[in-house]
């Protein structure tokens, strides 16, 4: 008896196996011939930013940024010198403003922020 369900087992496993390889072997495993998913946050916050800050408190995106809380990702070098920052996944170009700080100006490998009369 015990050996008649191993032996159903084997039958089972061999048959997904054929299945698996099929599919494969045809290009549909999945994502083949699809367009890649490219996520619009239609100006929300990002689901993947942290909702408190380092102190534990509730963070509003649009107005209560810490400097600790903001991340220079990247910067892009634009034509004529007009370089584009990529401050917590936005795309930022000089006086664009995240949080209440705003974008002074963008260099090769910094960015100035203010916020009044305050450069960071």
């Amino acid at each position: 008896m015990c050996s008649l369900r191993v032996e159903k087992m084997r039958v089972i496993l061999s048959v997904l196996a054929a299945i698996l390889l099929a599919g494969i072997s045809s290009g549909q495993e999945g994502q083949a011939g699809r367009e890649p998913f490219v996520y619009n946050d239609n100006g929300r916050r990002d689901p993947l930013w942290p909702l408190v800050n380092s102190s534990g408190a509730i963070l509003n995106y649009e107005s209560e940024f810490l400097i600790t809380d903001l991340a220079l990702e990247g910067i892009m070098a634009g034509t004529d010198g007009e370089n584009m920052a990529i401050i917590n996944g936005r795309v930022l170009k000089a006086n664009d403003t995240i949080g209440q700080f705003s974008v002074g100006g963008i260099g090769e490998d910094s960015v100035i922020l203010k916020k009044g009369k305050q450069k960071i």
